[in-house]
């Protein structure tokens, strides 16, 4: 996603590698241990306070709408403040949001909560790509931002490990104290270190006015056919695998009456496949190309759901949880790999922010609509019956777009001219 200019001065190795190690902890705060907590412990929540199927798809969809109204919002913190200090400031406030999650007396203090955290998720996420820009050397910024991509299976694998252990002793409530906790001492030392070790993630950047003015592009040029499809099949994503991982927990143990030790061994797979599957599917399309890995990304995420549905044991269940722990993270790095094949660096920014938001509006439809499954079709069984064919439609429009190796020489004279 990275089409800033090379920097005139490359950091020192630590510096680099600091950014790199405290941004991937600070991703695996606001997602990992933050946002999908929230689906880990539902089924717990709602024992203890008591609130509806329709309220879970409700605040995770708020957390949804609030990420994108953030999204919009931060280039302009980011031009008041800096870089660094909205980073730091919305992963310290995240984390107090985390510990705030136990004093929680009813669902709608709990969704206001979840909603502020998925803005300061996006406060956090979105300037990370000023900084890699002036801060990363250009040859490792691929290889960061991976890394980072994979700070949100760092938290679920954390999250799904710790859970059950303090459940059962000490309840829902501590879970989010500890983990809350633990996230703020995690993002001082952070901070800190980011401060002694890489200062200049502090200080503000006075060209990125003028890079946006170099790479102004008309609107209705961005309405490609292409473009379309890739917007189409990011909001089908959302629709598919956030209502996939927000009602699992609640599905198999409310209707299937498993422990959430089961559960969270689940989320535990799906978080240490994350740990290297985006690479792996990545290097997998630098093979077959990335349509191709697309379309076998989406098959396994309908195959999950198919074994979910059809589960007669808990080793099927594994089975659900390896096809997408293999594909959840590889969908959305395979999506902006055939962008940045395709298109030109000065169309590539309005593209994304484009695609980013139909992520954001499938993700929240998707689990909207989701939380009403029971109440239609009295289970969710339903729910993962249409992320199959939702995914099974996905893999065909998939075959629909342009080979991505025709752009290949083109893309990679414009990104020279660009990155000059």
């Amino acid at each position: 996603m990275l089409l800033a200019s090379e920097s005139q001065n490359s950091s020192s190795k630590a510096a680099q590698i600091t950014v790199a190690i405290v941004f991937t902890a600070y991703m695996a705060v606001v997602f990992g241990l933050g946002l999908y907590l929230f689906s880990l412990l539902a089924s717990e929540m709602r024992e203890d306070i008591g609130f509806g199927y329709q309220m879970i798809g409700l605040v995770t969809a708020s957390a949804q709408v609030s990420f994108l109204i953030a999204a919009i919002l931060c280039s302009r913190l980011v031009d008041l403040f800096g870089e660094g200090v909205v980073i730091v400031t919305a992963v310290i406030f995240a984390s107090g949001l985390l510990s705030a999650m136990a004093l929680a007396k009813d669902v709608t203090v709990m969704a206001l909560l979840i909603t502020v955290l998925g803005a300061c998720a996006a406060f956090m996420v979105v300037p990370t790509v000023g900084v890699i820009s002036r801060i990363i050397a250009f040859e490792y910024r691929a290889r960061v931002n991976g890394l980072l991509s994979s700070g949100t299976a760092y938290g679920q694998l954390a999250a799904g490990a710790i859970a059950p252990l303090l459940v059962f002793e000490y309840g829902w409530r501590a879970v989010w104290l500890s983990l809350g906790l633990g996230a703020l001492i995690l993002s001082i030392f952070g901070a800190l270190a980011l401060k002694r070790l890489v200062p200049d993630v502090f200080t503000k950047s006075h060209h990125q006015k003028q890079i946006l003015k170099q790479r102004y592009v008309k609107i209705t040029s961005l309405f490609s056919r292409t473009n379309l499809t890739l917007w189409a099949l990011l909001g089908a994503s959302g629709m598919a695998c956030g209502p996939w991982q927000n009602y699992l927990s609640t599905f198999l143990s409310e209707e299937f009456g498993y422990s959430i030790d089961i559960v969270g061994g689940l989320w535990s797979i799906i978080g240490f496949l994350g740990l290297f599957s985006g690479f792996v599917m990545g290097s997998l399309a630098d093979r077959i190309g990335i349509r191709q890995a697309l379309v076998l990304s989406y098959g396994l995420v309908g195959l999950s759901a198919f074994l979910i549905v059809t589960h007669d044991n808990q080793t099927l269940l594994y089975m659900a949880a390896v096809c997408f722990g293999l594909a959840f993270f590889a969908v959305y790095g395979l999506i902006p790999a055939y962008i940045s094949k395709t298109v030109s660096a000065k169309s590539a920014i309005p593209v994304f922010a484009v695609a980013n938001i139909c992520l954001g509006i499938g993700t929240a439809l998707g689990n909207l609509g989701a939380g009403y499954s029971p109440v239609l079709a009295g289970s969710f069984q339903q729910l993962y019956f249409g992320i199959m064919i939702i995914t099974c439609l996905a893999a065909i429009l998939t075959l629909t777009l342009p080979d991505e190796h025709m752009h290949s020489k083109h893309d990679q004279s414009d990104c020279r001219v660009n990155c000059d």
